[in-house]
């Protein structure tokens, strides 16, 4: 699993341009990068959850936590989303476990959320 220390750093390795992940900012989103933008659309958090009796993290993205308590692939999957969101620059370390959209990413995450209400 992705800990929450390491996302930190990347986050912040991303924004401050000590970092580029070109590759990754020109691919599509995949499915659950869209979930997770469209989640946060309207307040912009993140947090990265963790109990002891899952024995893991997922992340919450808006009010939604995406785990499935009987497959932990789901979290796994949904974690490696945001690990992309974060390479894109779209997301910034608030402290502890919250993240928040950037600028951009809000820009982003609002253009999908309006088009998925338009299919």
């Amino acid at each position: 699993m992705i800990d929450v220390a390491s996302l930190v750093a990347l986050c912040n390795a991303i924004l401050s341009g000590k970092k580029v992940v070109a590759e990754i900012r020109g691919m599509a989103f995949s499915s659950e990068e869209k979930e997770l933008l469209i989640e946060a659309a309207e307040s912009g958090k993140f947090q990265l959850m963790a109990v002891a009796q899952f024995q893991g993290t997922w992340v919450r993205a808006g009010r939604k936590d995406f785990l499935d308590r009987n497959d932990p692939a789901t979290a796994a999957r949904y974690l490696e989303a945001f690990r992309r969101l974060c390479e894109r620059g779209l997301i910034v370390h608030e402290g502890g476990k919250l993240f928040m959209l950037t600028g951009t990413g809000f820009q982003k995450a609002r253009e999908l959320r309006e088009k998925v209400k338009e299919e």
